[in-house]
């Protein structure tokens, strides 16, 4: 088994990732579970990715499951801890529920605290590896704060409330449609960043961009690389479309998602490989692109189309379809 992980990390990843994600985000649709066990296991299936990763390098490593520095374990248990309280408290109060699927603090119950522990213990033990130095090709320790990557870690933090403001002033000029506000100031916002850096979202990219992309491009070109993170990162998110976290339509719900993940796979892609392979910039961008839109306004087919022009930057100024050597850092 392990020669077979070895010899084919990639197949192996898929496999790994998708078994974990489909397990806990399709079993509320088989079974009639508590809100805040379906909740607790919507969030363990967003760590497929990242398990995935990190279960393979260990193999190549021959390393066991462990905690590499405790205070880098306890940063990161108890920021997703305090962030994880935070968001289940202000569910209902300024914060979204997720189409009723979040919990408030009166519906959380002791299997789902215990649930909601294990995600912690998830993240927790995963990012105090980034200081492992027995793990070969180690790319957790670049979600760690770089001070030479500092411009990377603005630009993911500007680039989409650049194309909101943009659009938006845009629209106001010429006359067309915009959202009915420019800014929404309101403190819980970052409650919600911090949620998706944490467990919704910023937790995929050790494996989407940590592991996967960094295998795939050893064999292929970034613009290759974008088809086929667009279509497997689609497909990834199907489970959602049927548990209703964001639908129960299915896959005519899917289909769209994979015209607004191809430029957002280029961006990702692009950002990962200019910031020499840094996952706190794509972590940093993930939860930006959750949350931009619900603190500034746009027009959204402006801001599309500013975001085409970008991802035209994107792939000419890094020549995207040309494969280059990849030697990362780590």
């Amino acid at each position: 088994m392990k020669n077979i992980i070895t010899k084919n990390p990639i197949i192996s990843y898929l496999i790994i990732c998708f078994l974990i994600t489909y397990f806990f985000w399709f079993l509320p649709v088989l079974i009639n579970l508590p809100k805040d066990v379906t909740f607790a296991y919507s969030l363990i299936g967003t760590c497929g990715p990242l398990l995935a990763g990190y279960f393979i390098t260990l193999i190549r490593s021959n390393q066991k499951i462990t905690i590499s520095s405790k205070t880098i374990f306890l940063i990161a248990f108890l920021g997703t801890a305090i962030t994880l309280g935070l968001r289940i408290y202000y569910t209902g109060k300024g914060l979204p529920d997720a189409n009723g699927k979040i919990p408030t603090i009166s519906e959380i119950t002791p299997i789902g605290c215990l649930l909601f522990f294990n995600l912690c213990l998830i993240i927790g033990i995963n990012f105090s590896n980034s200081t492992n130095q027995k793990l070969k090709e180690n790319y957790i320790k670049t979600a760690l704060f770089d001070k030479t990557k500092i411009k990377w870690y603005f630009f993911a933090l500007l680039i989409f409330p650049i194309i909101n403001i943009t659009s938006y002033w845009i629209a106001k000029i010429i006359g067309t449609n915009t959202t009915d506000y420019f800014v929404k100031t309101d403190p819980k916002w970052f409650i919600g960043l911090f949620s998706t850096y944490f467990f919704f979202g910023g937790n995929e990219e050790y494996g989407w961009r940590g592991f996967f992309q960094k295998e795939i491009q050893k064999k292929y070109c970034p613009l290759v690389v974008v088809i086929i993170m667009t279509v497997v990162w689609s497909f990834w998110h199907f489970p959602l479309y049927f548990n209703g976290f964001y639908s129960t339509g299915g896959i005519k719900d899917l289909l769209p998602r994979f015209v607004f993940t191809l430029p957002i796979s280029i961006i990702f892609t692009w950002l990962y490989n200019k910031s020499q392979y840094a996952l706190l910039s794509t972590m940093i961008l993930h939860a930006m692109l959750n949350n931009t839109d619900r603190t500034l306004g746009s027009s959204e087919n402006i801001a599309i189309l500013l975001m085409s022009f970008f991802c035209v930057y994107c792939i000419i100024s890094d020549k995207m379809w040309k494969r280059n050597p990849y030697n990362p850092p780590i």
